[in-house]
């Protein structure tokens, strides 16, 4: 079999499975050590990287790349961290290229160990630098002190530009248990050029490598983890609510949420679901479907949402489990009184039910009994209820709808407990490196893991 019929094979195998441990044995198809310079040019292939995204040829670079990798030809190094800049908006590239060099091995750890250090490379293409360490270390373990060395030396100079940078290192250190580095770690924290969102602070750290039993501090807050001052109203200065709002209104449509108060409805009713309701369904959702989803302008864009509104999900969750959740209600004052207005706020908590699924008869009787007040505010039949109230009995009604939200949480609660069905904050551990288990296609550490 020559080299162009061998490669032609990966035009025929179209849509990839995402697996954390096991990829198809793509040497079955007869691949060698000759066809590696043919497999380097699909992965550096533009053309196939700009393919429509329904079609097979958009998937051949993956394919090729990870043949490279099951090849562990070391002329594939330096070509493929010459790509690194050029793929680095590629979520796929992002998490599986560290993958490919770490299966490789030892002749990528000197180039490795020097791109990490240079700064005129994009921040997470050094990010993938930084994992194809650690997927050496992982994959060739008698290579880990090496690894472990590489590592201390950039802890010494750090980059104190690259937060993010730094923070996805620490997850490596943290996933090769790296005690004999923690001198350099907490020197690395002290300089506070760490992205706590990553692996959290210095306690976390501390404790996930045994070197304290507890913290000695509040843990961090999804806010406090962005740096940002939490506030408890939508309409105070706050960072995070102006980010949020800024992206749902620049990238938003007719279909999708329009603020944070309705952002903050649509998370309760996922709070309240009967089961956990994953981002792989609840983020397109949010845009009104798949096919209302954003072209983002720029990926960092794209991340620095996807961080907030992981945080702010995260948040309305850890409210919800520990029964101090308040809902983010909008105010408007007129002639000098202030009114509440929950209509936003409502919409989006009709829209999260939306994505319960069929429940037993009991259930949707409690539920529908819970909605009352929420229905009220959100369709045309309460608005024109509403016509015939005066201004006590519309407060009175807005007041019994976070007591109606509590009874469902607990109601579904009780049951999910009842049944077995773990809580969200008791699912079992992911790698920090592992591919995110909601399908979004992100790395985890980037994705739930906050």
């Amino acid at each position: 079999m020559n080299t162009s019929n061998k490669t032609d094979i990966l035009f025929t195998l179209g849509e990839a499975k995402r697996s954390r441990n096991d990829w198809p044995n793509y040497l079955q198809h007869g691949f060698d050590q000759n066809d590696v310079p043919a497999l380097l040019e699909l992965v550096a292939d533009q053309s196939l990287h700009t393919a429509p995204s329904d079609s097979m040829q958009i998937w051949v670079p993956l394919h090729a790349w990870r043949t490279l990798g099951q090849l562990r030809n070391d002329a594939a190094v330096p070509p493929l961290l010459e790509l690194f800049d050029e793929l680095v908006e590629d979520d796929w590239a992002l998490s599986e290229l560290p993958k490919v060099i770490g299966m490789i091995g030892e002749a990528a750890l000197e180039p490795l160990a020097t791109y990490i250090a240079e700064q005129d490379h994009d921040e997470f293409s050094r990010v993938m630098a930084v994992d194809g360490l650690c997927e050496i270390a992982k994959h060739h373990p008698a290579l880990r002190d090496q690894v472990i060395t590489h590592y201390k030396h950039y802890l010494l100079h750090p980059d104190t530009s690259v937060k993010t940078l730094n923070g996805l290192l620490v997850c490596c250190l943290l996933d090769l248990g790296a005690k004999e580095l923690i001198d350099e770690i907490r020197a690395l924290f002290n300089q506070q050029c760490v992205d706590i969102s990553c692996a959290g602070d210095l306690e976390e750290v501390e404790i996930e490598l045994g070197f304290r039993t507890e913290r000695s501090t509040p843990k961090p807050t999804p806010f406090d983890m962005f740096g940002i001052e939490q506030k408890p109203r939508p309409d105070d200065n706050d960072s995070v609510v102006e980010l949020i709002d800024y992206y749902l209104d620049r990238y938003g449509n007719e279909e999708s949420v329009l603020n944070l108060s309705e952002l903050d409805g649509y998370f309760a009713a996922l709070a309240c679901a009967p089961h956990t309701i994953m981002p792989s369904s609840w983020m397109p959702a949010l845009w009104g479907g798949e096919q209302h989803s954003p072209e983002w302008e720029a990926i960092k864009e794209f991340r620095e949402f996807n961080e907030l509104i992981m945080g702010f999900y995260n948040h309305v969750m850890e409210a919800m489990n520990e029964d101090h959740y308040e809902a983010m209600f909008m105010t408007r004052e007129v002639d000098g009184r202030t009114y509440t207005i929950v209509d936003e706020w409502c919409e989006g908590f009709l829209r999260g039910i939306n994505l319960w699924g069929p429940m037993p008869s009991a259930d949707v009787i409690i539920m529908e009994k819970a909605l009352e007040p929420i229905r009220l505010f959100a369709t045309v039949r309460g608005f024109e209820r509403l016509e015939g109230l005066d201004v006590n009995e519309v407060e009175h009604h807005q007041q019994a709808i976070e007591p109606a939200i509590r009874e469902l949480y607990q109601h579904f609660l009780a049951q999910r407990i009842q049944q077995g069905h773990p809580i969200v904050r008791d699912e079992p551990k992911i790698g920090r490196n592992d591919p995110c288990p909601c399908g979004s296609g992100k790395k985890y550490k980037k994705c739930c893991l906050h």
